[in-house]
């Protein structure tokens, strides 16, 4: 056979491959923190179980079911408060580092810092509680840890990493995952601004710890999801969440949805750009999750063990939909209420919203092709 007529043959098979292979799981781990908690493993202060099993649990289901594996997930988000005390224990950062290595070189992930993540908290009378340093979270997972140094995917970072912004080739689309820093400043907005620039109209997903938050200011309707207001960051010039999105989310239409923990609870809330598309917000942070604790103490302990739920994003960009899943390995169940099992219809057509991005890939698939030849 003539190897031009095979090597065509062979091209079209390839793109019609990635043509239709437009479906990819993202995976989120909402705050972690009740698992790394030092208080929370077992004999500690006469604590009765070891919560740390459950982020255990969630790691070896991520690794059951990376893409690799032979499952779907191609990449992960974690949304902040990966530790509980700081600074004050040293085994919580090792806990958390030793775990997450495991996914290297496994699923790609991102790593939002959290208001718990920082190095100190300084309490002035009259204002809520500010975070201050981070050079704890930068060590263990800066651009130069072993997480992400020398990774092809691992765009870049600012201040130090608390900032970080990757590209994945998913599904025959080119999607940029961006974490921002709790409250991130205008310097902080500016760089994030540029990295939009330097990959301008690719379908962007933002991961950012404080976002959303339940009943703020709207009394008669508690249920409703309101930009959060904590302002722990008011002595570094941390914009509000609300400022996020008037400064930076609103004004840039490749940005389509937004992740993000902090606030017990779970819940969407949906808002419209200036270009008229919507932007979907989601809450999901179970670390007040009881049902683990309660049936081996008194309901009367103080600490919450969340139970090990994490949330699966099931994105069918032929169809321009979403199927979001709550799923707790450690409890080996999914949660099926609305809040925890719903699909997200988009108000746009993705590929033609955002049609570079899979002629990108094509493009980048076949040269890595012909490459080979």
């Amino acid at each position: 056979m003539n190897k031009r007529i095979f090597t065509f043959g062979l091209l079209v098979v390839l793109v019609s491959g990635i043509a239709f292979s437009q479906q990819f799981t993202l995976a989120v781990l909402p705050d972690t923190q009740p698992y790394i908690n030092h208080d929370a493993q077992k004999g500690v202060w006469g604590y009765p179980i070891n919560q740390l099993d459950m982020f255990t649990a969630q790691i070896e289901y991520l690794l059951d079911n990376a893409r690799v594996a032979g499952g779907t997930i191609d990449f992960l988000v974690h949304e902040g408060d990966v530790v509980e005390h700081r600074t004050l224990y040293s085994s919580e950062w090792k806990n958390a580092d030793k775990l997450l290595s495991n996914l290297d070189g496994i699923i790609p992930y991102l790593i939002a810092p959290g208001n718990h993540d920082c190095d100190r908290w300084v309490m002035k009378k009259g204002q809520p509680i500010q975070c201050h340093g981070w050079k704890t979270f930068c060590k263990y997972f800066g651009p130069d840890s072993v997480h992400f140094k020398d990774c092809s995917w691992y765009g870049g970072s600012f201040n130090g990493g608390t900032n970080s912004w990757a590209v994945q080739n998913i599904s025959g689309y080119q999607v940029l995952f961006l974490a921002l820093e709790l409250e991130p400043t205008d310097e902080t907005l500016a760089w994030a601004q540029s990295v939009l620039d330097l990959n301008k109209g690719l379908p962007t997903i933002v991961v950012t710890h404080e976002y959303l938050e339940y009943g703020t200011n709207d009394p008669n309707n508690p249920s409703y999801l309101n930009f959060a207001n904590s302002q722990n960051r008011r002595d570094e010039g941390g914009n509000s969440p609300e400022a996020v999105w008037n400064k930076f989310i609103s004004r840039n239409d490749q940005i389509f949805m937004v992740l993000c923990g902090h606030s017990s609870g779970e819940g969407i809330r949906i808002d419209r750009n200036v270009y008229g598309h919507n932007v979907y917000a989601l809450l999901s942070d179970y670390q007040s999750r009881r049902e683990v604790i309660n049936s081996v103490a008194s309901a009367r302990n103080p600490l919450d063990s969340g139970d090990g739920w994490l949330r699966l994003m099931h994105f069918d960009i032929a169809n321009s939909s979403v199927h979001v899943q709550t799923y707790s390995p450690y409890l080996d169940r999914y949660e099926t209420d609305a809040d925890s099992d719903f699909t997200i219809n988009f108000d746009f057509d993705w590929k033609k919203r955002f049609p570079a991005t899979n002629f990108q890939y094509v493009y980048s698939s076949l040269g890595k092709f012909l490459s080979s030849f």
